[in-house]
């Protein structure tokens, strides 16, 4: 990998680790320093992909190979972590959500601006290869007027108060974790609030929601159907539909591939495939982006604004208001 450009990793877990797969596709990132809840998991993180690990967060990002930071703890250190870094200059990319409410990451935004500093929500998917071709296709008119988004993901987790999933401590339930990628591909398509916001949901036994089924209708009658949950296992996909045809996404947070599939007839049997093809998970378009924003001395990013963060973040909190 030619390194040259520093990475502080706050937090070294699950995410953390997969990102790391995807930082060799980068244009020379690379992990300069790691923090962690224990030096331990430092240290495991620091040994596997070669960063200096530190015992406090203060000296971690003092580290003089530091350019930017990013942010992979739990939900509920996101927003003092990137308050701490912002306040110092160093800009930051936060793992979604970049706060467990709509307040929060108002305070977090406002305080980006204020100091001069980037700062980019973790909405990764905005930069996936496939997505961006989809909702080109759908401004280009490819599939009419979109009458509905149908997008789910669900993935079956055991009951356990103790793991991130579903402690409130931080910030467990399906919304915050996974609910917030179906709520991003509304946000994406609609480039507007949604009019009226109905949910459902079903509990875990500590209270935190399970499943949850979150419909929004907006001005001109288009109508998203959202799921997410830990209760079941689903496709997780997306379906833009429209007067003309749709789109269909699988694996709408890691998209390889989708399908265009138009009314005409007589249509193509299988559709015309979206099909860019890439390696690793897709993580590397997010960081390329952030990188080529801060040494161009921008401090947001133009697909995923300020805007589109909080425009995410304020239909959680209607959301969680609701549950």
């Amino acid at each position: 990998m030619d390194k040259k450009f520093g990475w502080c990793f706050i937090g070294s877990g699950g995410i953390a680790n997969k990102v790391m797969g995807d930082m060799v596709y980068t244009n020379g990132g690379y992990p300069a320093a790691v923090y962690s809840r224990t030096y331990e998991n430092a240290c495991k993180f620091a040994d596997k992909f070669g960063a200096k690990p530190y015992t406090s967060i203060e000296d971690a990002l003092s580290d003089p190979n530091v350019k930017a930071v990013y942010i992979a703890s739990p939900n509920t250190f996101h927003k003092e972590q990137s308050l701490m870094a912002i306040s110092r200059g160093l800009p930051v990319l936060s793992e979604k959500p970049i706060a467990v409410n709509y307040r929060d990451a108002c305070e977090i935004i406002a305080f980006a601006k204020e100091k001069q500093v980037y700062f980019l929500d973790g909405l990764w998917t905005r930069f996936n290869p496939v997505i961006c071709r989809s909702l080109e296709m759908v401004k280009e008119g490819r599939i009419g007027q979109v009458r509905t988004l149908s997008a789910s993901f669900c993935i079956y987790k055991d009951f356990d108060p103790d793991k991130r999933h579903f402690n409130p401590a931080l910030g467990g339930g399906s919304l915050l974790d996974i609910g917030i990628y179906p709520i991003l591909f509304a946000c994406m398509l609609f480039d507007e609030e949604p009019e009226e916001i109905s949910v459902m949901a079903d509990y875990a036994p500590n209270g935190v929601e399970y499943l949850l089924s979150v419909n929004m209708r907006y001005g001109n009658g288009a109508i998203a159907r959202l799921f997410s949950g830990f209760s079941n296992n689903e496709p997780q996909d997306a379906c833009i539909s429209g007067t003309a045809g749709y789109i269909h996404i699988p694996y709408l947070w890691k998209a390889k591939t989708a399908c265009l599939r138009l009314l005409s007839s007589p249509p193509p049997e299988d559709g015309i495939m979206i099909e860019p093809g890439f390696p690793g998970f897709g993580y590397q378009y997010m960081f390329d982006a952030a990188m080529e924003d801060i040494i161009a001395g921008r401090t947001e990013n133009a697909l995923v604004s300020h805007d589109l963060s909080l425009r995410v973040m304020k239909i959680i909190d209607q959301v969680q208001k609701m549950l």
